[in-house]
């Protein structure tokens, strides 16, 4: 179920209570129960494929929600740090996995001991967890993309040459959303075929499948790194001594936008 079926569905059971309470005179409760179903609601909808707005929630470039986002969010917000835990308590997998000497990909870390080992440099693709205090130190970069939705080609290069700069100074990379099934393992797909790791994404996906079987990326992942790809080889096609991975972006980007 994707994000914007599953808070709907939140939405819908919260409106209703909402309306019940109503009705038995609990307006205390009833009113509270309404907001968190107009956020839900909200939430839903940006989440859409077609809106895919993952900066209503405002992450900033830090990993950390302003303030206004925790209050006005907070329903929502408070609904996800609930239903993460319990969702990987009931999967008992690893929370990430070694996919090659320093290349790991997982879930949302909650503390120190939930990190790979070393000097770890961070890769961040959720928009609806702050970042956790276990990375204060870390190298860090914030790829904000809703669960279940794939990052943007633009994204992802933009993922792949902080990666690759990090892989340069011989630092190990966690690449990580919520659970580690989807967005993270898009990204490190990218990472594998950059490093030379992977002929391409799809021998990545594989390999990473390999070593971690519950990953499940969807048709948006895989249209997202398609996109990604192809942009990435016709550039190299069509300069392939002056292209640098910047020109790559600012192409993937300005294609993007053009989309929109």
């Amino acid at each position: 179920m994707g994000i914007s079926a599953l808070i709907g569905l939140q939405a819908t059971t919260l409106f209703c209570s909402s309306y019940i309470t109503k009705k038995l005179g609990l307006k205390f409760i009833s009113y509270p129960l309404l907001y968190a179903s107009l956020i839900s609601y909200l939430v839903s909808v940006a989440s859409l494929p077609s809106i895919n707005l993952p900066l209503l929630l405002g992450k900033g470039t830090d990993g950390n929600f302003p303030i206004w986002s925790k209050v006005i969010f907070s329903p929502f917000l408070l609904f996800i740090r609930i239903f993460v835990p319990v969702r990987r308590f009931k999967r008992r997998e690893p929370l990430y996995t070694e996919i090659s000497d320093g290349l790991y990909v997982g879930g949302w870390p909650t503390c120190l001991e939930n990190l790979p080992p070393g000097e770890i440099s961070v890769i961040d693709c959720t928009c609806e967890l702050p970042k956790s205090r276990a990375l204060d130190g870390k190298a860090y970069l914030c790829v904000a993309t809703w669960d279940t939705r794939a990052p943007e080609p633009f994204q992802i290069e933009s993922a792949v040459r902080w990666a690759s700069r990090k892989w340069a100074q011989k630092k190990p990379i966690y690449v990580h959303c919520a659970f580690g099934h989807g967005r993270s393992v898009c990204v490190m797909c990218a990472i594998m075929v950059s490093l030379g790791l992977a002929e391409d994404w799809k021998e990545a996906e594989k390999m990473i499948k390999a070593k971690r079987p519950f990953i499940k990326m969807n048709s948006l992942h895989r249209k997202s790194l398609e996109e990604w790809s192809k942009h990435l080889l016709s550039s190299k096609r069509s300069s392939p001594s002056t292209s640098t991975n910047s020109d790559v972006a600012s192409f993937i980007l300005s294609d993007y936008i053009h989309k929109k």
